[in-house]
């Protein structure tokens, strides 16, 4: 890729031209992240001091942040090609600093603008179109968003980012089902299954996948195994969608007897 582009989609990572940059240690690269996330506005001093240190703040707190940022602009503008900072910049704001950066540089917002790219498709029906993007979307992740970074600030962005591709995920799957191309989403949904077995929304969605894929009585065994989980465990019945998604299965078998 020419140019800069900038990772929070696994560990946080910058490259110039496809080669990595080093951009230091946790806290420094906790701070490039933040002015990240903030797609260029201002974040203050005070917002960075809670963000990479929280209650346990040092006194040097506020030294050591314009340290990171220092170093940071000299990592963007001697990163290799002259010019460089043209394409991302740390500016003052204020009691503060925003980085500007051509938003599609950074994953976050190429993954946030393709996944919406997706829906759009699927709304007009380009069923082929919303698995192509949605598929490019998750491929841009690497690992756990913000993987390295830790405290308050960085868990509830985290928590936040990894429910957008949860999201992603889904309706993936969905658009995979509409197509018929229901082995991979099967596999999948079922590992997907085990690993979060009170997600009633994979369930639905691997009912639909058996059922498109012509193995009604498998997906009727799902949702039985479901309700004994949600029973057994939680002492709850399954939710409307599952509810919903039998009753579909259950009018599509009868209609087939006739």
């Amino acid at each position: 890729m020419a140019g800069v582009s900038f990772g929070l989609l696994g560990p946080i990572r910058v490259w110039r031209n496809g080669e990595e940059l080093d951009v230091g240690s946790p806290h420094q690269r906790g701070m490039l992240a933040l002015l990240l996330l903030n797609e260029g506005r201002q974040v203050t001093l005070d917002e960075i001091v809670n963000a990479l240190w929280g209650r346990e703040a040092p006194p040097s707190a506020v030294g050591n942040a314009r340290t990171y940022v220092s170093r940071l602009r000299r990592v963007l503008t001697d990163g290799g090609a002259a010019g460089l900072g043209a394409e991302a910049e740390i500016r003052s704001a204020g009691r503060g600093y925003q980085l500007v950066v051509d938003p599609g540089a950074v994953d976050v917002t190429a993954f946030r603008q393709a996944t919406a790219a997706a829906r759009e498709a699927r709304e007009r029906g380009e069923t082929t179109e919303a698995s192509r993007l949605l598929r490019g979307a998750l491929a841009l992740w690497r690992g756990p968003a913000l993987d390295g970074l830790s405290g308050a600030f960085f868990e509830g962005r985290r928590t936040w980012l990894e429910q957008l591709r949860a999201s992603a995920m889904e309706e993936r799957w969905a658009v995979d089902i509409e197509q018929g191309d229901c082995g991979e989403a099967i596999a999948e949904l079922t590992l997907a299954t085990s690993a979060e077995p009170y997600r009633e929304r994979l369930w639905e969605l691997l009912m639909w996948a058996l059922d498109r894929d012509g193995r009604r009585g498998e997906a009727l065994a799902a949702y039985r195994l479901i309700a004994r989980l949600l029973d057994d465990d939680l002492g709850l019945g399954p939710g409307p969608g599952l509810r919903r998604m039998r009753a579909r299965i259950r009018t599509a078998a009868d209609a087939s007897l006739v």
